[in-house]
């Protein structure tokens, strides 16, 4: 053996004297102590190893202890679980027996880096030996110590701790302090019965992925290391890589240097990456299964799902069939990740997209790419966030993709977007992908896709679409798009695209407006109120640029104010709000709602018939206030004396308008304010004459 590896072993006493031992922050939390059924047999086997060792006088190796000793500070790359299961069998040999200050003292060397709280408690927990609290158990004793927080409770090390030494304590309690004496004295030794192998690493480099590499022994593989193990068996026997490939290309490899470095810019609170790799992967697994729709076929599933649509009177044809296959895939793991398997990779294809997407992240910073100068409203607000525990960031749409929870189908296809853009852009430039952003932001936020189904439509959409990515607006000039997924939305791209790419380059005007908060990249209305009906029409930039000031000025927000409401009296037939009708019972009135708010004034007023009323406003209060409307206006002698005062009296709104909601009377000569909704009867509401 090479000098730094001891051949005869080292006992933890005689480690722990020459070095400090301290778990770095990579380390996983202990976890000997955790409480599940297959933990608890690794424990129990575990310590009676050690007791009996301790009992009939014989000698037990623990195999090899990794570590970098840097200074006298040992870090352990693999042998934490057992390193801290000896740290505790020595403190509670230490605790149970009269022991000089020097005992104290080397313990105090052991310490936790994975959390403050955890090194605070193995401070503590070996300071105040003397000072316990009440209880049946050890962990109740330790708990109900005044030095201890109860916030302690929350961290996993701390908690797996106290499970340890009430397992301890349970093979040990029948023991007399003689006997724990000696066991003490036999441990901390020249010759202890109880060795490992120690190696320092220090000479072959010791780095973050390779921490992640090695797992502590007695450690439950996580999702993800399942995940790692049986995929490279996936590809093995599928035989998608060739045993005479580049090593430094091969998946193997790349899963625990590249890519790992990739995810521990972006480890969670936990110091972990775990979670962020493998919803990473499912996020990968999703999108091709909708791009690609390949999956592993099953014939008994596949007769499953027959059963179910023929059930619900669905079509069952083979192809509605390998759909709602595909769908429910999506569907499972939109809701669980950590359910993703090598099977949601079927083919070459879907496992070369997975590389191609991990690659392309991993290179030139491009987990941090944003589109310059656009606004992704809440599929990725703009800002500083938390990515670990000691790093913040600007958010983007990859931690969008790989955060702790729900990331929308919304989400997800805009990632696909920039995705589709990076893999297919040799140099990034900032202006054409914002573009490319831009449109499908767009698209993606006025379309419907809130299902498996609807993620399917809009992924094939973009997935068409970016074949003209690094310059989209000329490819929709230039090409007829097939998809039928959003055709709506599609069209008024394309239309956008023709004034955009026209040589006045009105591109401005037209990105100002549709990143307003009343229009959210659907502007057909906007287009519509300057007379731009189409490609042959005449564009007017200056008259949407005012359009855009009267548009910012007064629907900039949820609420609508009431002035704009009275406003809207004044135009066309003074009857805007017969676009909703019902019948009060309770009141025995026509029920209609002078608009909600903003949303509904977009939803109910930008096409069809009642579109022209706020056209007409909003064409008026380019060069007039709403002030200066309310006051011009000359009543017709008809208007009935209500509709008077709503449009001269603004504020009769905010007095008594509690709902938008109101009544009219059967012969329109009162007006009823309700106070609810549904009110019960005219005693719910303020009448108006």
């Amino acid at each position: 053996m090479s000098n730094n590896t001891l051949e005869n072993g080292m006992g933890f006493w005689q480690l722990i004297s020459k070095n400090k031992i301290e778990i770095p922050i990579i380390q996983r939390d202990y976890a000997q102590g955790r409480n599940d059924d297959k933990t608890k047999i690794i424990r129990n086997g575990f310590l009676s190893s050690l007791i009996d060792t301790l009992e009939n006088k014989k000698a037990l190796e623990l195999d090899f202890v990794y570590g970098n000793v840097d200074e006298k500070v040992l870090q352990p790359l693999d042998g934490q679980q057992r390193l801290t299961t000896l740290f505790l069998l020595h403190w509670y040999l230490y605790l149970k027996t009269d022991k000089l200050a020097e005992s104290k003292n080397t313990l105090l060397k052991f310490t936790y880096e994975t959390r403050t709280s955890s090194r605070e408690f193995c401070n503590e927990l070996v300071d105040n030996r003397d000072d316990l609290g009440e209880g049946k158990k050890i962990s109740e004793k330790i708990s109900d110590s005044n030095w201890f927080f109860l916030s302690w409770k929350k961290d996993p090390t701390i908690k797996a701790m106290l499970t340890m030494l009430d397992a301890i304590e349970e093979k040990l309690e029948v023991k007399s302090e003689d006997e724990m004496a000696t066991f003490f004295k036999d441990l901390t030794s020249e010759n202890p019965p109880i060795t490992f192998l120690f190696k320092e690493l220090k000479d072959i480099g010791l780095t973050d992925d390779l921490y992640i590499k090695m797992n502590a022994r007695g450690v439950p593989l996580t999702d993800f290391e399942n995940f790692k193990a049986r995929f490279e068996k996936h590809i093995d026997d599928n035989k998608w890589e060739l045993e005479e490939s580049n090593l430094l290309e091969k998946t193997s490899h790349k899963i625990d240097t590249s890519w790992t470095d990739l995810f521990w810019k972006h480890r969670g609170t936990d110091n972990l990456i775990d979670d962020e790799y493998i919803k990473f992967i499912a996020g990968i697994a999703i999108i091709n299964y909708a791009k690609n729709k390949e999956f592993l076929e099953n014939e008994k599933e596949f007769s499953e799902v027959k059963k179910i649509l023929l059930e619900k009177n669905k079509n069952t044809t083979d192809e509605a069939v390998k759909a709602e296959i595909i769908e429910r895939s999506i569907q499972r793991l939109f809701n669980n990740p950590n359910t993703v398997s090598p099977k949601d990779f079927p083919t070459k294809n879907a496992f070369e997209y997975l590389k191609d997407c991990l690659d392309i992240y991993s290179k030139n910073k491009n987990d941090e790419i944003f589109p310059s100068n656009l606004n992704l409203w809440d599929y990725c607000k703009k800002g500083t966030v938390d990515i670990s525990s000691d790093t913040k960031t600007e958010n983007t749409l990859f931690i969008e993709f790989v955060k702790d929870g729900e990331t929308t189908y919304k989400q997800r296809v805009l990632f696909f977007a920039q995705t589709a853009y990076l893999l297919n852009a040799d140099t990034i430039n900032q202006e054409f992908f914002s573009h490319w952003m831009r449109v499908v932001r767009n698209i993606t936020h006025n379309a419907t896709i809130d299902s498996a189904s609807g993620f399917v439509g809009a992924v094939n959409l973009v997935n068409e679409l970016s074949k003209g990515c690094l310059n989209i607006y000329e490819y929709f000039i230039q090409n007829k798009i097939e998809s039928s997924f959003a055709r709506t939305e599609t069209a008024e791209e394309i239309l956008k695209s023709s004034i955009i790419t026209n040589p006045l380059n009105n591109k401005v005007s037209i990105f100002s407006i549709e990143d307003t908060k009343f229009f959210r990249g659907k502007i057909k209305f906007a287009l519509h109120c300057v007379d731009f009906e189409n490609s042959q029409s005449a564009f007017d930039e200056n008259k949407l640029n005012a359009l855009h000031r009267v548009i910012t000025e007064h629907l900039n927000s949820d609420d609508l104010s009431a002035k704009f409401r009275s406003a809207m009296f004044t135009v066309k037939n003074n009857d805007f709000y017969e676009y909703w009708r019902s019948w009060s019972y309770g009141t025995d009135t026509h029920k209609r709602c002078l608009i909600e708010n903003t949303s509904d004034l977009k939803w109910n007023f930008t096409h069809g018939y009642y579109g022209d009323y706020l056209k007409e406003l909003l064409l008026k209060l380019i060069d007039r206030s709403l002030d200066e409307i309310i006051n011009e206006y000359s009543f017709p002698e008809q208007m009935p004396n209500w509709k008077r005062r709503l449009i001269k009296e603004p504020v009769l709104q905010e007095k008594y308008a509690q709902s938008s909601y109101f009544g009219i009377s059967n012969d329109n000569k009162a007006f009823l304010f309700y106070n609810r909704k549904r009110p019960n009867s005219r005693q719910d509401c303020k009448k108006i004459e």
